[in-house]
């Protein structure tokens, strides 16, 4: 099992919008590319909506270190905003720290690894 990391909570409701849609994207890509996925945004998004779930971090970190320490392989989605957002470095840190094999996915569903 994969892990999609994205960065997703912002305080403009149009930039949290667009990183859900881009991560959507990207898991449907690599759905057809023959991964199997688990991306908590895309996912748990739709409860948190429905629902008026908190959409922090410190809210779903439990949850979301649970389902890594589960995956064989954790990537992050390479798009703007991942590398400031505290929830993907905290659980990038977590996955490479547990020897999960790490790497990268762009927008356009290209997978790259860590050497």
């Amino acid at each position: 099992m994969l892990y999609l990391a994205s960065p997703y909570s912002s305080p403009d409701p149009l930039i949290q919008k667009t990183r859900f849609l881009l991560v959507e994207q990207v898991t449907a890509q690599l759905i057809e590319q023959g991964y199997f996925i688990y991306s908590p945004i895309v996912h748990c998004h739709a409860l948190a909506e429905r629902y008026a779930l908190p959409t922090d971090f410190a809210f779903w970190k439990s949850y979301n270190i649970d389902m890594i320490r589960r995956a064989d392989q954790f990537l992050i989605l390479d798009i703007p905003g991942w590398k400031e957002s505290k929830g993907v470095t905290a659980e990038y840190t977590f996955a490479r720290d547990a020897g999960i094999e790490c790497g990268f996915v762009s927008k356009d569903g290209v997978v790259r690894w860590h050497e």
